[in-house]
């Protein structure tokens, strides 16, 4: 059965984390609908980590993913969906996916993502959802008080968000981009590769023992893993917290990177016009 070209938008003007509601409401949901929150009040990150969203300032969702088994490729696929409409939307900012599933502006964090598994049938996993926060409209007091460093597309751009807006462009991007992966997973997966613009950067890894590794980001595998070089030793982590240092990196060549896929990513969009 193919997807729906209009995918279904369901607005609550309130819940605890639209991934708890996704995961509740997963049968009566569509395949590739998105759950959007006008205001999350336990919204949850990686490493049990709490996302600070007063009401009305950012933007949090749930894509239901009932094909999917797993939930790597949902954060994958969710990721450059999300990445999509922030580079079509605001293509002066430079954006780009920070292994293994969060969107960053140098070394501020702009958009994390939660995939967690929905159904469970004789001990496999047989659906999934994937939630996304976006700082939209925080102001810069309100990026302060957050225990890592941060932004917001406001921040960025002394621009306003409508949220309503940015949920129906994910909406049809998550849609999309969740088609394409049906049709071809590599594809995606290969994208999703190109997005995380830090390899080749000297980086930190927390693994997960509390250990901090400091060395190189040498590469992405074919299982989506981290190949890390550390003195020498190529190491490999399959989830791992990554700090940056933002003086270890070169931000103006890593921004002329993040706008170089911004012209590529105009450009194939206009020829899909």
């Amino acid at each position: 059965m193919s997807l729906s070209a209009v995918p279904e938008l369901r607005i609550l003007d309130e819940a605890d984390s639209t991934n708890t509601y996704a995961r509740h409401h997963f049968d009566e949901l569509p395949d590739g609908s998105l759950v959007v929150a006008r205001h999350q009040t336990a919204g949850r990150g990686r490493r049990g980590r709490v996302w600070i969203s007063p009401p009305g300032m950012n933007f949090a969702g749930t894509v239901v993913l009932k094909r999917l088994e797993d939930g790597f490729h949902a954060g994958c696929l969710l990721g450059i969906a999300t990445l999509s409409v922030l580079r079509e939307l605001t293509p002066e900012v430079p954006t780009y996916l920070k292994w293994p599933n969060d969107i960053y502006v140098e070394e501020k964090k702009l958009a994390g993502i939660l995939s967690e598994s929905a159904r469970m049938e004789r001990g496999r996993i047989t659906g999934v959802v994937s939630g996304v926060g976006v700082n939209l409209n925080l102001p810069p007091e309100v990026l302060a008080k957050i225990d890592q460093p941060a932004t917001s597309l406001f921040a960025e751009t002394n621009r306003e968000f409508n949220l309503d807006f940015f949920a129906k462009k994910l909406a049809e991007s998550a849609i999309r981009y969740y088609s394409n992966y049906l049709k071809s997973a590599g594809a995606i997966l290969s994208e999703w590769k190109r997005a995380n613009l830090l390899i080749g950067e000297p980086l930190e890894v927390v693994d997960s023992r509390e250990v901090t590794h400091a060395g190189i980001f040498r590469a992405i595998l074919d299982d989506g893993s981290m190949a890390f070089e550390e003195n020498g030793t190529t190491m490999t982590f399959q989830c791992g917290d990554v700090k940056i240092r933002r003086e270890s990196v070169d931000w103006r060549r890593l921004n002329q990177k993040c706008l170089d896929f911004s012209d590529s990513f105009k450009q194939t969009k206009e020829k899909e016009k």
